[in-house]
């Protein structure tokens, strides 16, 4: 999937329609950045160093809490993207939000996406960042590799369901919150795919 191809559909279809109940819940943003490469869109993440308390090694979007500082959301996306990626504002070409995605860790994630430009250099902070994790979108948003569970949260008992997202590829492993949001991104761009996956038994 190249970029024209990527905003014809992203344009194309509304976002899932998700209502989740008035929480209160910490704030926090990722950015869901594309990058274009001569083969088709790269999804960037992260994977977060070992010495870190919360979420050691695991494959994540760039993004943190919002801090007191911060302007906005969006603002808290950019910033973190700046601060573990070294890449500036001034790279990125946003197109928008997704939906939101509460943690069980009592968070609620706001997703933003766009674009980071293709001759962008990464600067990982290696305080937060082990690695740069490139994916291709198009083997990311296919729903078939996409391993899901709902089960009813025990930690938030406000919310109605929570969603287990499982997504291996090419010998990586991405589940949790950045699964789900990844799985939210596939039904938008491919909504009349929604009803595949593979059940999640554990």
């Amino acid at each position: 999937m190249n970029r024209q191809q990527f905003l014809q559909q992203f344009l194309l279809h509304p976002q899932p329609s998700i209502e989740w109940p008035s929480i209160d819940l910490h704030q926090s943003a990722v950015f869901v950045a594309l990058q274009e490469r001569p083969y088709g869109l790269d999804l960037i993440l992260t994977r977060r160093s070992e010495n870190l308390r919360n979420h050691a090694h695991q494959i994540c979007f760039p993004g943190g809490r919002q801090d007191l500082s911060d302007t906005s959301l969006l603002h808290t996306a950019l910033r973190e993207v700046e601060e573990e990626l070294g890449v500036s504002p001034q790279q990125i070409e946003i197109l928008g939000k997704l939906p939101c995605q509460p943690v069980l860790t009592r968070f609620m994630i706001h997703p933003y996406i766009g674009f980071i430009d293709a001759n962008a250099t990464f600067r990982p902070d290696p305080r937060e960042v082990s690695e740069v994790v490139r994916m291709p979108l198009q083997r990311m948003i296919d729903h078939r590799v996409h391993y899901t569970k709902r089960f009813k949260s025990k930690q938030i008992k406000q919310l109605p369901y929570h969603e287990l997202v499982f997504i291996p590829v090419d010998g990586q492993l991405v589940w949790g919150a950045t699964a789900a949001i990844i799985r939210r991104l596939a039904d938008q761009l491919h909504p009349e795919n929604k009803h595949l996956y593979l059940p999640f038994h554990g």
